[in-house]
């Protein structure tokens, strides 16, 4: 069954339930004339209408459900206001005839089937070539730059012409695209380049190099979503760095969506929804569970209903919130909840955002991915060492204290590894700090190429890093790392007038089931292993108790 098959399956299940939900109000409506007293009656009214209002109209019946909502506001004024009783009696009334008749608002917005399939950006497409592309007219510099690409994985292109480029887009596009702003032979700069027709379609993502530093240029590449702008001389190392930062968000691993909702039906919809733009998703319908299903699925974004049956959402947010490793996720609160003021007070008590129930399909998609991105941004902040992009010491060990606890209970093999650049002062001594971080930087660049996408990478402290390959033992692990080692001293350096390399060693310790060793006595292991390879003559790799 496709996506959209799918979603309509789900309109169609709630249609058929539509007339017991109708009939429901119904039979409520009548203690609303009965006994302004019977509040259990009563809320459960008030309670029906709420959901009618979220649900209706994301099931395409969009007229009953901004009916529900308006009759969900009189209610509410209604069991609120302190009036003489025959004034109630007769609102009670009128009310009620008007919930006997929201059947007549029940006609759906379109016909079963005509549900518009959405849009490619938003559906999980199959992604572009995994290829760089670079234009620039300068060969040698361009060279230059295809070689620093080329020697960290890449697969790159080099193109000297705008001409050239645009014949070879006509037929594939990059993953990511870095350009000159102002080509010199062609005199074409980013405003000409707007109205090509090249960068208007681009699929690709674009990254600015330029000899100019004027706030126009900047601005005028960031209209066309450029997600980085280098001044030339280019560091190289960073530009390499956001080339692999951009691809990374590219490969990043599917959103995982925690909906938190007592309304099955519409919650099974949200699921589907997420699921077709390529996003996981699980549903909780028991809110005290909350914070034992975060620590097992731990979501990028929580999207919560604001009232449940025995507790609110803005509680439970709030209930979230005191713990410390959840203070930064997103909550997002779905409601038909539409007073300001109501909402507000939510959004003070944990909430990151607040969408109105019916929600645009694409809108919820959109805001979904949106605070996701932002979200994982400003966790690599807080987690992620400036210069390198690895987590720094105290998170690279918290990772190890975790990923040995699994170990242990799986029973499963795994492996540390220390790694320290060779003789790393004297390159500060003589090249200079500026140029020292360019290796600490294409350490860390190289590590993330050349390893496999599930290992853990962290800087240590200093010229000092530590990887964690889970699911690995050490003749596996020797092998990936020796390759690293290689490949990390055929890497050419330039200060100045003078091209240099730099070596590494590296100590791997491993843990396997049944051993009597800690996460910390691993990393001793590993540490010791890593003296011995440099007192063995560095550039080499030396396993623990080997």
């Amino acid at each position: 069954m496709s996506f959209n098959e799918q979603l309509l399956a789900l309109q169609r299940q709630y249609s058929a339930k539509l007339p017991d939900i109708l009939s429901d109000i119904r039979g409520l409506a009548d203690a609303l004339v009965a006994d302004k007293h019977d509040t259990q009656k009563l809320e459960s009214l008030a309670e029906q209408l709420h959901k009618l209002a979220g649900s209706a109209g994301t099931f395409g019946l969009s007229a009953l459900s901004t009916q529900a909502a308006l009759l969900d506001r009189r209610l509410e004024t209604l069991l609120a206001a302190d009036a003489d009783p025959d004034w109630y009696r007769n609102e009670s009334r009128l009310l009620q005839t008007e919930l006997y008749n929201l059947q007549h608002f029940a006609a759906p917005d379109q016909l079963p089937g005509a549900r518009p399939a959405l849009s490619g950006e938003l559906a999980k497409g199959e992604g572009l070539a995994a290829e760089v592309w670079l234009l620039e007219d300068d060969e040698f510099l361009g060279s230059s730059l295809l070689a620093h690409l080329e020697a960290f994985n890449f697969t790159a292109r080099l193109f000297t012409s705008y001409a050239q480029l645009t014949e070879a887009y006509a037929l594939e596009q990059p993953e990511v695209l870095v350009m000159d702003v102002l080509l010199g032979a062609e005199g074409r700069s980013v405003d000409r380049l707007q109205y090509s027709g090249l960068l208007k379609k681009a699929q690709s993502r674009l990254i600015f190099i330029s000899a100019r530093d004027d706030f126009n240029a900047r601005l005028q590449a960031a209209s066309l979503g450029a997600e980085g702008f280098f001044i030339k001389p280019l560091d190289v190392p960073k530009l390499v760095t956001r080339v692999e930062q951009v691809l990374t968000r590219l490969h990043a691993p599917a959103e995982r969506v925690l909906i938190v909702d007592d309304d099955e039906l519409l919650a099974r919809y949200y699921q589907e929804l997420l699921r077709g733009a390529g996003m996981e998703s699980d549903i909780l319908h028991e809110p005290e569970r909350i914070i034992e299903v975060l620590e097992q699925k731990y979501p990028d974004i929580v999207l919560m209903d604001l009232q449940m049956p025995d507790i609110s959402g803005q509680n439970l947010a709030a209930v979230v919130r005191q713990y410390e490793q959840w203070m930064g996720l997103p909550i997002v609160y779905l409601s038909a909840e539409n007073d300001p003021r109501q909402q507000l007070k939510a959004l003070n008590q944990g909430g990151d955002d607040f969408l109105t129930k019916p929600v645009d399909d694409a809108h919820l998609i959109t805001a979904v991915k949106s605070r996701v991105v932002r979200s994982r941004q400003l966790l690599e902040l807080m987690t992620k060492d400036s210069l390198t992009g690895l987590l720094k010491h105290a998170t690279i060990k918290d990772s190890i204290n975790r990923e040995w606890a699994v170990a242990k209970r799986k029973g499963d093999t795994f492996c540390v590894a220390m790694l320290d650049i060779d003789h790393f002062k004297e390159v500060n001594d003589r090249f200079g700090h500026a140029t020292g971080d360019e290796v600490i930087a294409s350490v860390a660049t190289l590590l993330r190429q050349r390893l496999r996408a599930t290992d853990i990478l962290g800087r240590y402290g200093g010229e000092e890093f530590a990887v964690l390959m889970a699911n690995c033992d050490a003749m596996a692990a020797k092998v990936v790392l020796e390759d690293f080692r290689q490949r990390f001293q055929d890497l050419q350096f330039t200060s100045e007038d003078t091209s240099f390399s730099v070596t590494i060693s590296i100590g791997l310790a491993e843990y396997r089931p049944g051993m009597d060793v800690d996460a910390e006595t691993l990393l001793v292991n590993a540490d010791k292993a890593l003296y011995e390879a440099k007192k063995a003559g560095r550039n080499r790799l030396m396993v623990y108790g080997a």
